[in-house]
């Protein structure tokens, strides 16, 4: 089953919060016009961060944009910017599934430092003297399907970190699971925390909170959403210096997907 994108929902962005959680910080995010592109020859797709899906708050700049065709080849696409939301044109001809990335952008550098075991990160002359920079890199994807779905797309690039599909992302059905493989450097990442939501409803009393699943020993992680809609998964994973005077790095990857009954 194909996905097709609900009517009103295009979504935004604001810079990525190294000091929050995954939950709290601004997120980055890829959503395409349709998901489904059976009846198309192009879709057009916004990239962006935000603190509320899929709100446009400050656009996602990269040097790195492309599509993934369905033979496995990569192609850059140039990005049209306004001061929320970038947005690129991915060409649909062919059947098969295509992967609308953001490629690995850097983004800002920030002083951090373990604190009991974890990262945490501080403002100005509040670091700790043992601080050291530390560089966000953010990659997003997407995928859209004209016609029957494909694999060549899905699969991992093998640089940074990545969500590898084990479910077919336009085969995502409400109530089951979906399964994929969190890799850091094309390896499986075990006990790593993935959390998801879906977009915001306007006209609800409360906001859904996000939900945060683990992955297992093998990398593997599973979403079950219970009603329909489109949602937006993030992992971070953070890397010390390779070497003294060198900045430690801390990845965000983000994956868009619809679910369908």
């Amino acid at each position: 089953m194909i996905r097709s994108l609900r009517a009103g929902l295009l979504g935004g962005a604001l810079l990525l919060s190294l000091a929050g959680s995954a939950a709290q910080a601004h997120s980055p995010y890829l959503l395409p016009t349709v998901f489904d592109a059976s009846d198309r020859k192009l879709v057009t797709v916004q990239g962006a961060f935000t603190e509320s899906f899929f709100t446009p708050e400050v656009a996602m700049r990269s040097d790195a944009y492309a599509v993934i065709g369905p033979d496995g080849v990569r192609v850059a696409l140039t990005p049209v910017y306004t001061r929320e939301l970038a947005l690129v044109e991915a060409v649909t001809e062919k059947p098969g599934t295509y992967r609308i990335t953001t490629g690995l952008r850097g983004g800002r550098t920030a002083k951090a430092a373990l604190v009991k075991g974890e990262w945490q990160f501080f403002e100005g002359d509040k670091a700790p003297a043992d601080a050291i920079d530390m560089q966000s890199l953010t990659l997003a994807d997407v995928y859209v399907t004209r016609g029957a779905p494909s694999d060549a797309a899905l699969a991992p690039i093998g640089n940074g970190l990545e969500f590898h599909a084990i479910t077919h992302p336009s085969k995502i059905v409400t109530g089951q699971d979906a399964v994929f493989e969190v890799l850091f450097d094309g390896k499986p990442l075990a006990g790593q925390d993935i959390t998801f939501q879906g977009a915001d409803d306007r006209y609800a009393d409360t906001k859904a909170a996000p939900r945060t699943v683990k992955s297992d020993a093998k990398g593997r992680f599973a979403l079950k959403v219970d009603r329909s809609g489109i949602y937006q998964a993030q992992t971070r994973y953070r890397v010390a210096p390779a070497a003294a005077g060198q900045p430690g790095q801390s990845f965000t990857y983000a994956l868009t997907f619809e679910s369908l009954r």
